[in-house]
């Protein structure tokens, strides 16, 4: 008997090696109470995947783009881009359920872009407290340093995340799920406060330290007209509203999971809650181009000349940053 089940995993595996590594192979249908999420969870994942991708579209692009700043938004574009996949995993799932290695993966990069994203609203918070407090510092910063910090960052989230992946698994009904044993109510907590404390509540702090200081030194030389001052004013802005959505979006969630797991209730908020709940930190990836927009005169110059075919004049483009790089003049881009 167990010949025989050696040898029908063996015809399996060799008939479909990659949807023996992607998924589970039987037969499953979805339930149509499912189908609505499904619907939602792939409607957010094309907003977050197409208008990210315009982010990193417009920042390669456009020559003048190319200054510290953007190298970090940059990075976080392309941080909530892969965070869209996974929430394109996390619908597949409702249709298709994965396999363990493609489990592990999809908790690998959720964690990945997850601890990255909140470092890289830290390391925002202190450039432009650099640039306000150390401007003979931050000038000697250049796009290359910016890159490797970014490097580092997405080095240091994805160690950060090695227990979610160590932890991920397929449960018994076949659900990728982030798990301890059930009687580990200490590991449970552990982990838990874990995520809270190192991807929330910590960096959030920092980057909430950096920009008081920054906005308290700002508020002195608000009749200023230099480029550079009303530059770090409209960074120190942007940034705070991302930090904002932030909070409001992932907030919620830690204190769901902190809870949840006090109580030793996982099941207490449904399935349609649990799904509903699950996509609301997937729209903050969604929400944060339109962001940057709104709050940066040059990218919503930028999104205006893609979308309303809008000639950007060079006059509304401050140089105010002194660590940009030089800007050909004789082009907007």
């Amino acid at each position: 008997m167990e010949d025989e089940l050696d040898a029908g995993f063996n015809d399996s595996f060799s008939s479909d090696n990659l949807s023996f590594i992607l998924y589970n192979n039987y037969d499953f249908q979805l339930p149509a109470s499912r189908l609505p999420t499904f619907i939602l969870f792939l409607l957010v994942c094309l907003v977050g995947l197409i208008s990210n991708a315009l982010v990193l579209f417009v920042i390669l692009w456009c020559k003048k783009m190319w200054r510290i700043m953007n190298v970090f938004i940059f990075s976080l574009a392309l941080g909530d881009l892969l965070y869209m996949l996974c929430l394109l995993s996390f619908a597949i799932e409702l249709k298709q359920p994965l396999s363990t290695c493609m489990c592990k993966l999809y908790w690998t990069l959720t964690a990945l872009t997850t601890f990255s994203s909140v470092y890289f609203l830290a390391i925002m918070s202190l450039s432009v407290f650099l640039q306000t407090y150390f401007p003979a510092f931050s000038k000697k910063l250049k796009l290359r340093a910016a890159a490797l910090i970014s490097l580092g960052i997405w080095i240091l989230g994805l160690l950060l995340g090695i227990p979610l992946f160590l932890y991920a698994d397929l449960d018994e009904f076949f659900d990728c799920q982030f798990s301890l044993p059930e009687t580990a109510f200490f590991w449970n907590m552990t982990v838990i406060s874990y995520r809270f404390s190192v991807a929330f509540l910590a960096p959030l702090i920092l980057a909430s330290v950096f920009l008081i200081l920054t906005h308290c030194r700002v508020r002195r030389q608000d009749q200023s007209n230099d480029s550079t001052v009303i530059g770090i004013k409209e960074d120190t802005v942007m940034i705070t509203v991302l930090s904002l959505v932030f909070i409001v979006f992932w907030l919620p969630i830690h204190l769901i999971e902190i809870i949840s797991a006090a109580t030793k209730n996982w099941m207490a908020y449904g399935d349609w809650n649990y799904y509903v709940i699950s996509v609301i930190p997937y729209l903050k990836s969604c929400i944060y181009p339109f962001l940057y927009g709104f709050l940066s005169r040059n990218f919503k110059d930028l999104y205006s000349r893609i979308f309303c075919c809008k000639k950007v004049q060079e006059s509304d483009d401050p140089e105010y940053n002194s660590t940009d790089r030089p800007e050909d003049k004789s082009t907007v881009c």
